[in-house]
């Protein structure tokens, strides 16, 4: 973590604790990670059920020991320091404390890996809030650098990221092996393709397909792994791997009949066109609940002017009474956007035409003023990006 990314004004946003405990994030080094048997995955993220220790601690190298034995005191105690802090968004000074213990430990380069990688194989962490947004990261998209970290271990996993070199990696590497939590995973697999491209591809699938092997759960007690699906759907799509288009498609409703963003993102992203199809059944589904149906209706939307299928449900869905007001406006209003590219060219006009014409049909028979209005507005913006595709801006010289 840089200097520059430690920025004070950040210090003083809400930062909140959540929770501070200790987490099954490890299996022992060679095992397979269901021989810890996650058990449900709400249960899995339970404190009082994750307790698992690594079985065998990492030391430094033999022939290092005897030189890193002095400097590794100061990194531990640092370490020791940033698992017994409790940050509170009362106490901004503690928010302060966290960043510049963080900043000590990245002064001290590789000299704190050996240290750095003792502590993450204890399993202790603390996930804190930052105030500035919902717990979580929208689409599946973990980001690689944090003006607060969301939790210590991932603050911890950035600041090996930012030290780098061979030890750095190998750390990495082997967090990846044995992290239990979905954001973990898609954290370590993007950082170790922006350092080695490619290399660890294969590993990564893996984790990612590991844990979404564990069972599945309505929601998660931990506001940072209510996303976990999503994240590691977002790992396989960002690989082009479609081996997990069979187990999505039958993992698409949760146990309460809400639908599993990432597995039906990651439809989206491999299947294309043919995803629209799969929405269709599931909006059918009388498991499902009408509160639940608007990320199937924004399938339909991605294709609407294209697909038959897909004007069709997209039809259906804005004359639904019981989807709710404000998701019928904004997928009316989202005819601007959802299904198309950027920038736009004048390919993209016959596309534009076909949803004008669309609105000129529906918008008379429109089920109230709430789609009266939107199909307006989407109707200005549509037209505003007809003149814009027709008339391309210049190239840049």
């Amino acid at each position: 973590m840089s200097p520059t990314r430690i920025v004070l004004p950040v210090l003083g946003a809400v930062v909140a604790f959540t929770a501070g405990y200790v987490v099954a994030l490890r299996r022992p080094a060679g095992e397979p990670r269901s021989a810890h048997a996650f058990e449900p995955r709400d249960g899995a993220r339970d404190p009082a059920v994750r307790v698992i220790r690594d079985a065998s601690p990492t030391s430094p190298a033999p022939a290092a020991a005897a030189d890193a034995a002095p400097a590794a005191a100061a990194p531990r105690d640092i370490l020791a320091r940033l698992a017994a802090l409790k940050v509170s968004a009362k106490q901004p000074k503690t928010i302060r404390q966290m960043l510049v213990e963080l900043e000590n430990l990245r002064a001290l380069g590789t000299a704190a890996l050996p240290a750095l990688r003792e502590f993450l194989a204890s399993a202790q962490d603390q996930d804190y809030d930052s105030g500035l947004g919902k717990p979580g990261f929208r689409d599946g998209q973990v980001p690689l650098d944090f003006a607060v970290p969301p939790s210590l271990r991932l603050g911890l996993l950035e600041l090996a990221k930012n030290i780098g070199g061979p030890l750095a990696e190998e750390l990495l590497a082997r967090e990846l092996k044995t992290t239990g939590r979905g954001v973990e995973a898609a954290y370590i697999a993007e950082a170790l393709q922006q350092i080695a491209p490619d290399k660890y591809r294969d590993a990564s699938l893996a984790a990612a397909r590991d844990l979404l092997a564990m069972p599945l759960s309505s929601a998660s007690k931990n506001p940072l792994d209510r996303s976990d699906r999503e994240y590691l759907y977002n790992i396989l799509a960002a690989a082009g791997d479609r081996s997990q288009v069979a187990q999505a498609q039958a993992q698409l409703l949760l146990p309460n009949g809400s639908v599993d963003r990432g597995a039906l993102r990651y439809l989206q992203q491999t299947l294309g066109e043919e995803a629209v199809a799969v929405a269709v059944r599931a909006w059918d589904d009388p498991r499902v609940p009408p509160t639940q149906k608007e990320p199937l209706a924004r399938i339909a939307l991605n294709y609407v002017g294209r697909n038959d299928r897909a004007d069709q449900l997209y039809q259906v869905a804005i004359n639904d009474p019981a989807m709710s007001p404000k998701d019928r406006q904004n997928l009316i209003e989202d005819l601007n956007q959802d299904g198309f590219p950027k920038p736009l060219s004048p390919a993209d006009v016959p596309l534009i035409q076909k949803r004008l014409a669309l609105i000129d049909q529906l918008a008379p028979k429109a089920t109230d003023s709430v789609n009266v209005a939107a199909f307006a507005e989407a109707k200005k913006d549509l037209l505003a990006m007809r003149e814009k595709a027709l008339r391309p801006p210049p190239p840049k010289k």
